[in-house]
């Protein structure tokens, strides 16, 4: 795409080749929406050939949004990708002299890219950061903005604080578990745990990119066993700047009640240092599972879902 000068500012739509790692990198890192999923290296594995749309004023970088473009029976769309809790408009460190002046300057930034994605894009879905909260032009462009929630736990030094606010039912698992002989170990190997995901039919996940994450080094994994090895819950996460995120939890359905799961995010909470700020539980918008995140005392995060589909409703629900 050439640049757009337009609005004052020079906005193009890179390929992943015109895209510097280092430079995009401490970008994404100063962000008021710093996520692994924005780095270089998380979006090369879970989304192949991306580019990005960005905003730049006399070379310096003051928005920028990842993108990829794919086709299915040649029509052309954007979807948020795996295990991307979220993605979206990355600002710079926006000046914050007032709100005022704050607010305008995202209305320009995010209007301008609304203006670069390509109009060949009939149908887009993608999820914001909680931190991004300047998602008007996309309403006044026709798309739909759709709040959903994750859940974060603000971590403590003093763990028994934690503990003293989960709720009894999950205290009663954890205690259950370590009645029962189970303990949390960590691992270099996720084969086990995702061989759990594995036998339940009903989890969908792409087995290939988790496996390649992993393969990042930048994870950590946890598992719980019972003392004769049986496996019974595990987790995969990795600490960014000043959170913890947990990317992908499994256990065996059939041992449940022993309380592995609970014990297995409670050992996680409890080997978070003291430059965690917070663990991030990504959270769900099934009922059930989000009551299993709230009783460990955490509190709803609402981001946005953006999406736009520009066929006819009949015909809408091929690319839902």
């Amino acid at each position: 795409m050439e640049p757009n000068t337009a609005s004052g500012y020079q906005t193009q739509l890179l390929e992943r080749g015109q895209i510097e790692d280092a430079v995009w990198n401490e970008f994404i890192a100063r962000s008021p929406q710093a996520a692994p999923y924005g780095c270089t290296w998380y979006l090369d594995v879970v989304w192949p050939g991306w580019g990005a749309i960005v905003v730049t004023e006399k070379g310096t970088m003051l928005a920028a949004m990842p993108i990829k473009v794919s086709k299915k029976y040649g029509i052309q769309y954007v979807f948020n990708p795996p295990f991307c809790q979220y993605v979206g408009i990355f600002f710079g460190e926006i000046a914050k002299k007032n709100a005022t002046l704050s607010y305008s300057l995202k209305k320009r930034l995010v209007k301008a890219i609304v203006e670069a994605i390509p109009k060949e894009i009939k149908v887009f879905n993608i999820k914001f950061a909680p931190e991004f909260d300047y998602p008007l032009p996309f309403h006044w462009a026709g798309y739909e903005l759709q709040t959903r929630y994750s859940y974060w736990l603000d971590n403590q030094i003093d763990k028994s604080v934690i503990l003293s606010n989960f709720a009894q039912s999950t205290r009663n698992y954890i205690n259950k578990a370590i009645k029962n002989g189970l303990a949390a170990q960590w691992t270099e190997n996720i084969e086990p745990i995702v061989g759990l995901a594995t036998q339940r039919k009903t989890y969908l996940f792409n087995e290939t990119l988790l496996k390649n994450l992993w393969e990042t080094k930048k994870c950590r994994a946890l598992e719980v066993r019972s003392i004769d090895g049986t496996l019974h819950a595990g987790l995969i996460y990795l600490e960014f700047q000043h959170k913890i995120i947990v990317l992908f939890s499994a256990f065996d359905a059939k041992l449940g009640q022993f309380g592995g799961m609970s014990l297995a995010i409670w050992k996680a909470i409890e080997a978070a240092g003291p430059a965690v700020n917070f663990i991030d539980f990504e959270g769900s918008m099934l009922e059930p599972i989000e009551g299993f995140f709230r009783n460990f005392g955490s509190h709803p995060v609402p981001y946005l879902q953006i999406k736009k589909n520009t066929f006819p409703k009949p015909l809408r629900w091929v690319f839902e």
